[in-house]
Parts: C-alpha cells; sequence; structure tokens
C-alpha cells in the first residue's frame, strides 16, 4: 500500500532502507557541557527503533561558546566528546537506521560573542551590528565546520548535514538580505554559494569521500529574498555541483511561523518547495519537510514526484513509530502531532528538554516507557473519558489491569472534543481517533452516556479508581450572569449558537479566543471583553501570533483592562482605565475559563488526574494520564 515510502534510496555512497528520515529537532537533552546524556541517546534511538532511514541529530555546536544555541547543544568542537557520541551512534545503528549530524552554526543570529556575519545589516531585534566576516575568517569558519565533521566521522556518524536555512550562517551567504558584499563571496550566486562549496570542500580535504548533505533555505518570507523558482532553484543546482548528497528543501528567513507551523496550518504544505527544486532537474535526493502527519499524505508525496525523502520532525516526536505502524498497515494507531507546540514550548520558551503534548515519554529516560506488568492485576474504573482519562486507562490497560471507563457524553475525548470546534483545530480530533483504536484494541470497557457516581462506581467492585471528571466552567460572581441571554463556552462549542447576532465573550483566555473566533466564524459580530492588559496569556508565541491574526481577520473587537461590574439582560458594564463602560449584546458567552469538578470520597484508593487537580492544558492532561496509569 505504501510502496514508494519503502523503498529504498542512493544518499551518495549510503542506501536509505526507506523514504523516511528524522530531520534535526532541538532537544536540549544534551548536558550543560555539551556531553551526550542518556536521555539524547534514548531519544534518538527511540526514532531509529521505530523504523526510520536516517536519523539527523539537532544542531550541534561547532565552535564553543562562540556557535552556541538554547539551553544546551551536543558539543563537535573537541575530540574529547567522540567516546559519548559514538554511544549515540552505536544505538541508532543497532536498529538498522543511519545517522548524521546537522552542523550549524548562527552567525549574525548568535547569542554569544562574537557575533559574525557576511554582511553588517540590520536584522536583529536588539539592534547589534555584528563583526563583518574577512576572507581568511571564512576559511577559519568552514575549516571549523570540517573539523566537526571530521569528529562526527570518527564518532560513528554516517555522513553530516550543513545547516543551509533558517535564516542561520549559511543561509546569511545565500540570501541577498544579509549577503551585502562585494568581493568573491557576495552577489552573483556563484558568489553567494561560495561559502558553502568551501565548507564542503574542507570536509573533504579532511574526511575524504564522506556524504554531506543540506538543509536548504529556497524561500525567504521577506521581500527581496530568495524566491524558489529563480534563486532558489539556481542555488540548489550549485549544492548538487559541489558534491552535497541530498537537499532538504526548507525556509530561510521570514516569520518562524512558516517552519514551525502552528496547528491551524495544513498538511504538507511546505513540499511544494521541493517539488520546485525537483521539478527544476537536480538528480540528487530532495527532501520535504513540513507538517507531513498521515501516511497517504506522505506517500502520495513520493508517489506524484513532488519529493524524494519526506522528513517528520514532530511527526517521529509524537509516535516514533510511526514508520513501523505504517509498514504494518497499523496507521490507525499512530499517535498523530497535532500541532499542539508543546515541543515549542519546552524547548523555546522555558528552556527545558522537550516534551510532547501527545507522548508523555518525550524527553525522558528509557525506564519512563517501561511498562511493568503488576504484581497483581487489578480492575480499575476511571470516570471521565477526556485525555486524562484515557491516557490513563491505555496505560492501565498495556500493563494488564483490566479496565472500565465512565463518561457521561456519547462520545469519548473531554476537552479534545470541545478543543478541535474552533477553526483551525480539527487536527485534535486525530488524537480522539487515536483512542478510540488502541483502547478498543485493549479491550478497554467504556460506556458511554452514563453518568457514574460513587454508587455506580463501587458497584464494578474497583480495586482502584482514576478520577478524570474535568472542569466546569468557572462563573464569577457578577450581577446578571445568570440572566436570560448568558450562555456557556463549552455549550457553545457543543452546538448551541446563542441568539442574535452581536455577541460578547467574557475571558480571554485562550477558551475565550478560540470561542469568538468559532462564532466570528460563523457569522457573528463578537467582542472580547478581558481583565488583564492582554488575551491569551501563556499561550505559546508562534501559535498565539497565529491567533491573533486569526481573530484580526474575523474583525474579532477585543477590549483589555476591562474588569467585568455587571450585566443586564443585553448589555454589559465594565470598568477600564477607572471609567465605567457599557458594550451591548444579543448574547453573553462564559469564558473565564474552568475549576475542577469535585467527586465523591470512596472507600478504595482513588487518583484524582488531569483538570479534577487543576485546571491546566491538554499535555498536562496526558501526562497525568499517563503517570497513574504506569504507577497503578
Amino acid at each position: 500500500m505504501y510502496e514508494s515510502l519503502f523503498t529504498k534510496i542512493r544518499f551518495g555512497n549510503l542506501t536509505l532502507k526507506n523514504r523516511i528520515i528524522f530531520p534535526p529537532v532541538s532537544t536540549n537533552l544534551a548536558s550543560a557541557t555539551g556531553e551526550v546524556t542518556d536521555e539524547m541517546i534514548y531519544h534518538y534511538s527511540r526514532r531509529a527503533k521505530g523504523g526510520v532511514a536516517l536519523v539527523t541529530i539537532e544542531n550541534v555546536c561547532i565552535d564553543y561558546p562562540s556557535t552556541m544555541e538554547g539551553a544546551t547543544q551536543p558539543r563537535f568542537d573537541d575530540e574529547s566528546f567522540i567516546p559519548g557520541l559514538s554511544r549515540l551512534t552505536e544505538e541508532i545503528h543497532k536498529y538498522g537506521a543511519l545517522v548524521f549530524a546537522e552542523l550549524t552554526h548562527p552567525g549574525l543570529m548568535g547569542s554569544h560573542p562574537p557575533i559574525i556575519a557576511p554582511s553588517d545589516v540590520k536584522l536583529r531585534p536588539d539592534g547589534l551590528h555584528p563583526h563583518v566576516m574577512t576572507s581568511d575568517e571564512i576559511e577559519e569558519v568552514a575549516m571549523k565546520f570540517a573539523k566537526a565533521a571530521l569528529i562526527a566521522k570518527r564518532a560513528g556518524f554516517d555522513g553530516v548535514e550543513v545547516e543551509s536555512a533558517h535564516g542561520l550562517l549559511v543561509d546569511q551567504f545565500l540570501s541577498p538580505l544579509t549577503n551585502k558584499r562585494t568581493d568573491e563571496y557576495g552577489g552573483s550566486i556563484e558568489n553567494r554559494t561560495k561559502f558553502a562549496k568551501l565548507i564542503i570542500d574542507k570536509i573533504r580535504s579532511l574526511c575524504g569521500n564522506y556524504p554531506v548533505s543540506a538543509r536548504l533555505g529556497v524561500i525567504d518570507y521577506v521581500d527581496g529574498g530568495i524566491r524558489p523558482e529563480k534563486e532558489g532553484v539556481e542555488i540548489a543546482k550549485k549544492f548538487e555541483e559541489y558534491g552535497y548528497v541530498a537537499i532538504h528543501a526548507d525556509v530561510g528567513f521570514g516569520d518562524k511561523e512558516k517552519r514551525l507551523e502552528p496547528m491551524g496550518y495544513p498538511q504538507a504544505w511546505r513540499s511544494n518547495l521541493a517539488k520546485i527544486i525537483k521539478d527544476s532537474g537536480v538528480k540528487i535526493p530532495v527532501i520535504a519537510v513540513g507538517m507531513i502527519r498521515e501516511p497517504e499524505v506522505a506517500e502520495k508525496i513520493l508517489k506524484d514526484g513532488t519529493a524524494d525523502v519526506v522528513a517528520l520532525g514532530r511527526t517521529l516526536i509524537a509516535d516514533p513509530d510511526w514508520p513501523i505502524k505504517t509498514m504494518y498497515g497499523k496507521e490507525k494507531t499512530i499517535r498523530k502531532c497535532v500541532g499542539c507546540s508543546e515541543c515549542i514550548v519546552s524547548r523555546h520558551m522555558m528552556g527545558t528538554a522537550i516534551r510532547c503534548g501527545m507522548n508523555p515519554n518525550v524527553g525522558k529516560s528509557e525506564s519512563y516507557e517501561m511498562l511493568v506488568p503488576p504484581i497483581k492485576a487489578k480492575k480499575i474504573v476511571i470516570v471521565g473519558a477526556g485525555p486524562a482519562g484515557l491516557e490513563a486507562a491505555r496505560v492501565s490497560a498495556m500493563r494488564g489491569h483490566k479496565v472500565v471507563i465512565f463518561e457521561k457524553e456519547k462520545e469519548i475525548g473531554g476537552v479534545i472534543r470541545i478543543g478541535s470546534v474552533p477553526p483551525g483545530k480539527e487536527k485534535m480530533r486525530w488524537l480522539i481517533d487515536y483512542y478510540k483504536q488502541v483502547l478498543k484494541d485493549l479491550k478497554v470497557d467504556i460506556r458511554l452516556s452514563t453518568i457514574a457516581d460513587g454508587k455506580t462506581v463501587m458497584n464494578e467492585n474497583p480495586d482502584e479508581v482514576v478520577v478524570a471528571v474535568g472542569s466546569d466552567p468557572l462563573i464569577p460572581p457578577v450581577k446578571g450572569i445568570d440572566g436570560p441571554n448568558v450562555v456557556i463556552y463549552p455549550d457553545v462549542l457543543n452546538g448551541k449558537l446563542p441568539n442574535g447576532k452581536n455577541v460578547v465573550v467574557g475571558g480571554g483566555g485562550l477558551v475565550g479566543c478560540e470561542t469568538a473566533l468559532y462564532l466570528a466564524d460563523k457569522g457573528y459580530s463578537v467582542s472580547i471583553v478581558e481583565m488583564l492588559p492582554d488575551v491569551a496569556i501563556g499561550m505559546e508565541p508562534i501559535s498565539k501570533s497565529y491567533l491573533m491574526k486569526e481573530l484580526n481577520a474575523h474583525n474579532v473587537r477585543i477590549i483589555t483592562n476591562a474588569k467585568i461590574e455587571s450585566l443586564s439582560q443585553n448589555s454589559v458594564q465594565f470598568k477600564k482605565d477607572g471609567k465605567l463602560e457599557e458594550l451591548n449584546f444579543d448574547s453573553f458567552v462564559v469564558a473565564f475559563g474552568g475549576k475542577p469538578r469535585t467527586f465523591e470520597n470512596l472507600p478504595v484508593p482513588t487518583h484524582f488526574v488531569g483538570d479534577a487537580v487543576r485546571v491546566a492544558k491538554l499535555p498536562e492532561a496526558v501526562r497525568d494520564g499517563y503517570a497513574v496509569g504506569f504507577s497503578i
């Protein structure tokens, strides 16, 4: 069924066993001093175990500390790191996968002085002027790439990838936005690619016939930058001429949204970049990347000739077994990445080890994923089929417990089901589909449309109980909030649309903003009233920016610093900047967040998970469910 995905392909003198690669995704799993850790080894080898053909180690540091990015980064700038790196390659090779290391230099975008760049351009948000590289310094930096490649080769890596995208140093030489040089490294395409040629030539001088691929920025989402049909194609052909064994067609300069896409982006939207390069006549393998989630989508990319290989980054974070499951017809059990951005939050915002909203094992040690059978199999009753309850059921059943779930609604999912309703959130349904399939396979007894109280639960004679009842809408003590034209956001997202066309949403958190967008998309005139200075506070910045653009495009009015005082039948009164103001409505939607639901005390060991403990986001709920299933 997926013949193209599982066909071999050559990368220079290497043969990949299939057309699926794991691209570099930053993890913060290296030690603070750049050493390989057990968690890092497990993270990458686990993707290899899942059946991927090639694993690419995240942006490695080639010159400490000047090229450091992120909280931690694996170092390839000293021979003392070879023993640890060889442990990493051995574990990956054990599963029949090849392994590359992505060699990077931030250049203009660096965090540690000296900040170097091909030209002095004003693209840094802090206004800092970089040191413009001399010809000698260009040679020196190219040699640092080569020495890092030699360390990689000695540590057992099968090849290296030169990061030539995302606005980093090599890309800065390629793009006219950042390369204003008038010497041999500036001007024509041949001159602007000379640094990339210098790098591969120096790698060859140290490593011989060693495979080198490129993650290539073939488009800049900035006026005056690289256009794929013109310079992008010409640059790709130069890279092929210079001896690069594959081209990973990607984004250069522009909003991070274009390479760390929020949930609302369509699948495989970036694959057109690979097609442009491939259709130009480039003969070396061209790799497509960007929100490729489903096997049928990946297969079509290959079968249609859009690309030769697919890169699955966040896809394989969420489910490292995607290749094996696809190969053996178990696609319905794939835990698809929905684009929740938890990996971005953890690594880029929080500076912690990488996490995943779908997969609670990401960033953990091997022991955390080892589900040991219990000494005594128990009967576990779970109240609530939201994400925490479903994950608790999955893990408990995998360990050998007999599991019963009570769910008051006619479908599983809880907040996932409601959360999938607003525009751009449809991918959330994938998680419901996943749990439906795996819990069916595990023979979990799911009783829908059943309101469970203590008596109902105890009639099952459970050994232990998991309470995953979720949360109720938070309704503040505001005069008139129980009025006839007031509705709560879960009812709205469940299909109970408000009366009239003029709606005010009280609360500008994530649920308030998404409910407002849902209503605006249906033709309502919507205003949000929020007490705090901003809306969607705490949301991952890239996803928030996308949401704000959508709200703006739908003409949603946002009023901040506004404390609601009271509601009348058709208006809300609020204080803003010390002044009392009034806003008319046909309907008012309560969207101030939630509060944990309560459940009665039971005479057996009882575990509370998810929103029943504290109202949080999907990743916390899934982690709660996993933890209780792991330990019960």
